[in-house]
């Protein structure tokens, strides 16, 4: 069986399972707050950091965090080669919601809908599953991948200059 039809395989039915991945990230309201000390975007940012990188530790990935700005995920202990962006904070929800409240996921017609689902917990999700698969089938790479969740993109990103200030 080649890698693709291993990767393909892995993936083969387990749809449920990244959706009630991604729908507690959904609930929490990760709207940029009052800075506190170590969540300098506030208690929500910090709460959707804590959540993914929680998920990334249940399924064997090594994590890492630069004081609330920004979690890392590591697929092995190689020097890094790619770094794939993401964000978990959100814009402010607005009253125009029709199929469900901002905060309370709903599958409907086959979409999962809820504040960040495309924009951009979504995303961040399906970059994290995508690197739990690679892990658990044990392909073989010469360098690392790392995950960046970043919490402050919809307002002006100051979370990437402070980590990359540091990286």
């Amino acid at each position: 069986m080649t890698v693709n039809e291993r990767i393909e395989a892995w993936f083969a039915g387990r749809e449920d399972e990244y959706v009630s991945a991604l729908a507690p990230l959904i609930a929490i309201d990760s709207t940029t707050g009052t800075p506190e000390p170590g969540k300098p975007f506030g208690s929500g940012p910090a709460m959707a950091l804590d959540a993914a990188l929680e998920l990334a530790r249940k399924w064997g990935l090594t994590t890492g965090e630069d004081e609330g700005y920004v979690g890392t995920v590591d697929l092995n202990d190689q020097p890094d080669q790619l770094h794939i962006l993401a964000h978990l904070d959100v814009v402010p929800a607005g009253d125009d919601w029709t199929v469900c409240k901002p905060f309370e996921p709903v599958i409907q017609d086959g979409k999962l809908y809820g504040r960040g689902s495309i924009d951009d917990k979504g995303p961040a999700i399906a970059a994290l599953y995508a690197m739990a698969c690679v892990r658990s089938l044990g392909v073989p790479l010469k360098r690392n991948v790392r995950l960046i969740l970043g919490t402050d993109e919809e307002c002006g990103s100051g979370d990437l200059p402070h980590y990359y200030g540091k990286e």
